[in-house]
């Protein structure tokens, strides 16, 4: 039986590698450093020249600032206003009340919101004839929804099962 001889304290091959590893490692921190350091110089001046093109150009356009037209500015605000209005509109109560009507004889293809007209156009696709009756009942009963007309129908008659396309136009009750 030959000895067993374990060498815990083995000498790898490179004994300067780690310590040649460690000096790249230290010069790259270095050089990090000051390059970070330049770019830190540089957007500190490129700041103080935007700041005095800023303070120019604001001197520039206070004196235009007072020539602008009236109505442009009110226009502005109409803008505004309207984009305000269309953020605000109550879209979840719209599509909860359209969600809750459904079944598994409609299937919805469309809905196409009029904010300006209050009005709400939905299009799909039903069974038969008598499950869009049911729809227009079931969505009048709804508080979102006033008035629910049938704007058109028709009988899809290449499909087999011969599905009823229509297209209904329903008041929209806006309520925040």
């Amino acid at each position: 039986m030959t000895a067993l001889r374990l060498d815990y304290q083995h000498n790898p091959p490179f004994p300067w590698l780690g310590s040649a590893l460690f000096g790249v490692a230290l010069l790259i921190l270095i050089l990090t450093g000051t390059y970070y350091v330049h770019l830190g110089r540089n957007l500190a001046a490129v700041e103080t020249r935007v700041e005095h093109a800023g303070n120019k150009g604001s001197q520039r356009a206070s004196g235009a600032s007072t020539d602008r037209n009236a109505a442009q500015l009110t226009q502005e605000v109409n803008n505004a206003n309207e984009v305000l209005r269309r953020l605000t509109v109550p879209w979840e109560s719209l599509f909860q009340a359209l969600e809750s009507s459904g079944n598994q004889n409609i299937t919805l293809l469309a809905i196409e919101p009029d904010i300006e007209k209050q009005q709400v156009k939905i299009k799909g696709e039903a069974k038969d004839f008598q499950s869009i009756v049911n729809y227009i009942t079931h969505l009048q009963g709804q508080a979102v929804f006033g008035a629910v007309y049938l704007q058109n129908h028709d009988v899809q008659q290449q499909d087999p099962d011969k599905p009823v396309r229509f297209s209904l136009l329903a008041a929209w009750q806006e309520k925040s």
